[in-house]
């Protein structure tokens, strides 16, 4: 039997624009860092969460795999966070206390009718919190694309979750407050809300890096490149520029910024309570002034997510990787670490959401 405390699982990401690999081991509430990898995928193989160019990304995630820039990967064992834009959430309160057939009939029925696609399409699984139930889904199509090309490369999942959770894990951790994750990355931005560690709420919009750089490019009439060496230089420095670029950027925030509003005013409404927090994560959460910026306009704390913040990275400050350990932007890893988070627990197939293929009764 596969012993996860003597080779732990590894966690994978992959998005549109990258791969990410990253081994643990120690425990939970010990980790440490034993590999790091990373990868930019060229425009086309990946695109909105689907798998387009199998064989090219099968290529990559092998070399990678064979070559990464610290440590080695010591187990053909993953957990995967299927791209949030690719699965459907449902929260729902269960009308009274019910046995387990009458639950998983329940379960079923709200599939049926809120999900956009029939059962037979798609993989799903839930998790009964008190009387709420979270519901999740993915398109079959999606999922044994990803499958496949995982057997491929001859590794094995035994965890399929969602982004948001992995990230929670990651940035959050046991925190009780209510904390609102917003991971802007290059496509689409997230806004996961967390309320005693229980995931409440996930919405994606369609502003994020990307429409950053298309609106730079528009409004200064200059090329892809120049608008993302400008978002990364400026950003959202007013000094800089005569301005500028901060006024241009500032448009498409502040749709950002209106978003969180309505989330929390929705939460507030609902519950009673406010949203205390906001952890930003994402390649597009590192503008210039972001934080400072959102929290002037939203009137309460925003930081950057520190995923490094509970695990040993002494393997990073060894010689032989010191240089390149400096290149690395932790938040970029937010996700991934969840993931190799949950490989740490003592059965990480059953601690949490699993959309693996499985038998169910119903």
């Amino acid at each position: 039997m596969f012993n996860f405390f003597k080779k732990p699982t590894f966690g994978l990401d992959i998005s549109d624009y990258s791969i990410e690999i990253i081994s643990l081991e120690g425990t939970v509430e010990k980790p440490r860092l034993s590999a790091l990898g990373r990868e930019i995928l060229e425009p086309g193989i990946v695109e909105d969460g689907k798998i387009l160019e199998k064989e090219k990304l099968e290529v990559i995630l092998r070399a990678l795999l064979e070559k990464l820039k610290f440590g080695k990967i010591k187990t053909k064992k993953l957990i995967f966070a299927l791209p949030e834009s690719k699965t459907f959430l449902h929260f729902f309160e269960l009308p009274e206390v019910l046995e387990k057939e009458r639950i998983e009939k329940e379960i079923k029925l709200q599939a049926m009718h809120t999900f956009p696609f029939p059962l037979k399409e798609l993989y799903f699984d839930f998790k009964v919190g008190d009387k709420e139930v979270l519901l999740v889904a993915a398109q079959k199509d999606i999922v044994d694309d990803y499958l496949e090309v995982f057997k491929n490369v001859e590794i094995q999942p035994i965890a399929l979750e969602i982004e948001s959770i992995s990230l929670a894990r990651s940035l959050i951790g046991n925190q009780k407050e209510t904390i609102l994750i917003a991971d802007i990355g290059a496509r689409t931005t997230n806004f996961s809300l967390f309320d005693q560690n229980r995931l409440r709420l996930s919405i994606s919009i369609n502003i994020a890096g990307d429409r950053f750089n298309q609106a730079l490019m528009e409004k200064s009439n200059i090329s892809f490149q120049e608008a993302e060496n400008l978002k990364k230089e400026i950003g959202l420095d007013p000094e800089k520029k005569e301005g500028k670029v901060f006024l241009i950027l500032q448009k498409e925030i502040q749709e950002i910024i209106a978003e969180i509003k309505k989330i929390a005013d929705y939460f507030q409404n609902k519950t009673g309570k406010k949203i205390e927090k906001v952890i930003l994560a994402g390649g597009s959460a590192i503008l210039h002034h972001l934080p400072e910026y959102l929290a002037e306009n939203l009137e309460k704390p925003v930081s950057i997510g520190d995923p490094w913040e509970k695990i040993n990275i002494d393997i990073l400050k060894e010689k032989e990787y010191f240089e390149k350990a400096l290149e690395i932007n932790p938040i970029l890893y937010a996700t991934v670490i969840g993931s190799t988070l949950r490989g740490l627990t003592k059965e990480p197939e059953k601690a949490g959401i699993n959309l693996l293929p499985r038998e169910r009764k119903f």
